[in-house]
């Protein structure tokens, strides 16, 4: 029978190196690690920034919630929430029709429901007594302050401008 040789007596032995290298990664992943870290600094600030715009309307809850209101009030808070998520231009001047004609367009609910209401609406916000306010409009009021949210832009998002600032023709300063 012939002599088995033992495969592991030919292997040779292990060669190390004379210095270990401690090479940085690549300029790629530098490049993806920076990427990364100005995305969530990125995220981060937008998401501060959106809980900055949704403030108005939080305390316009706020508001609601503390004391009994009539329909003057409440439509005066209203139309503050609106003007500090809408340019002042577009909000400022509505009254009557067109102003409920924007809550209806900037509400997300059923359709008209302002409009459908415009003569309740105009007898209680024009009352000499001030009377309290009615348990519908005052649910619709509610419901649309809850679900309104800031217009979400760029240029809002990270605070590029304000809704309310305009610029002049001429020096193209805030106004």
């Amino acid at each position: 029978m012939p002599e088995q040789s033992n495969p592991l007596a030919q292997l040779k032995d292990i060669i190390l190196p004379s210095n270990f290298e401690t090479a940085l990664p690549a300029v790629g992943w530098w490049v993806l690690a920076v990427a990364l870290v100005l995305l969530l600094a990125l995220s981060l600030f937008a998401a501060w920034r959106y809980q900055q715009l949704c403030k108005p309307r939080q305390e316009a809850l706020k508001a609601l919630k503390q004391q009994p209101m009539n329909l003057a009030d409440t439509n005066q808070l209203m139309k503050r929430l609106a003007l500090s998520y809408y340019p002042r231009q577009q909000v400022a001047s509505l009254s009557g029709k067109a102003w409920l004609s924007f809550l209806d367009s900037t509400y997300s609910g059923k359709q008209n429901a302002f409009v459908e209401l415009q003569s309740q609406w105009q007898q209680q916000l024009y009352a000499a007594d001030a009377p309290a306010l009615d348990e519908d409009i005052a649910k619709l009021c509610k419901k649309w302050i809850k679900q309104l949210r800031p217009p979400l832009t760029a240029a809002s998002l990270f605070g590029l401008h304000t809704p309310n600032s305009t610029t002049s023709k001429t020096g193209g300063r805030h106004v």
